[in-house]
């Protein structure tokens, strides 16, 4: 029997359970993530800048102005809209930018999907999923002088540079990542990637002055936007073992199972017929 036709008793007692084995939703983990990359069940995270694992796509991240991920879930019998989670933008090391710049968030829940007679929303969180298409989702976080990237981390040998996506939902279908498009402080375009994290566009984002030079000596071994436009090359490179800048995930953990159950109150689907 589908989700779609239980009742709404028994859809609360299934979400019941859920909560109670698991704080987070599952994510799909790609194979073969690109070089920098960190995917996992609840977070999708793109490490765009981090010299220490020879990523560095020559990309002026600091005139960031906002990025979307588009999202679909795998099992479209089971989707019910019960997502929910987080967008971020951080940057460090703390020696050169602020550390309330590590680790910046804006949650998000559920979606508006009419043609599903899905209404799981919540507006009162700072990111709303927006329907694109058919069970395609797209949310958008907007950079702001709170989340922003600071320019002064380029040349530190701990720089990083992290943009990502966090489930925490209970739906009952896999959701996976498909796309993320990153603009710049005007509207235009910079850079897009795929599912994987490998960067499929940046000829139109602002240029950092002297990247191309700074990373000419180690060409061989980084990943930048110039080989993968010129070898097509979407295979992903195995990621550094050198290093690991702080990702921030310790400190989600410690909120998500309270963020998952304060959503999970507010949440009744619009159950399809």
């Amino acid at each position: 029997m589908k989700l779609r036709k239980i009742t709404a008793a028994a859809a609360s007692a299934i979400a019941a359970a859920a909560l109670a084995v698991s704080a987070n939703a599952a994510l799909v983990v790609p194979d073969g993530a690109a070089n920098g990359c960190d995917f996992g069940t609840g977070n999708w995270m793109v490490r765009v800048y981090c010299p220490d694992m020879n990523v560095d796509y020559g990309v002026d991240w600091s005139q960031l102005g906002s990025y979307s991920v588009t999202i679909t879930p795998i099992d479209h019998d089971w989707w019910e809209g019960a997502t929910g989670g987080a967008m971020y933008v951080s940057c460090g090391p703390t020696s050169v930018c602020p550390s309330d710049h590590n680790w910046v968030s804006s949650a998000y829940w559920g979606v508006v999907d009419e043609d599903l007679e899905l209404d799981t929303q919540d507006p009162s969180n700072p990111i709303l999923l927006e329907k694109v298409g058919d069970y395609l989702y797209k949310g958008t976080l907007q950079v702001t002088d709170d989340n922003c990237v600071y320019e002064e981390v380029y040349g530190d040998p701990g720089a990083y540079i992290q943009i990502g996506f966090q489930e925490w939902g209970q739906d009952m279908s896999e959701i996976e990542v498909v796309s993320m498009e990153c603009y710049d402080k005007s509207g235009n375009l910079m850079a897009t990637f795929d599912g994987k994290g490998n960067i499929t566009v940046a000829a139109t984002a602002p240029m950092r002055a002297g990247a191309a030079a700074a990373a000419e000596p180690a060409a061989a071994e980084t990943t930048t936007a110039s080989d993968v436009a010129a070898a097509g090359d979407t295979t992903a490179a195995a990621v550094s073992s050198k290093g690991s800048p702080d990702t921030g995930v310790a400190d989600v953990a410690a909120v998500a199972g309270i963020a998952v159950v304060a959503a999970g109150a507010f949440i009744v689907a619009k159950k399809r017929k």
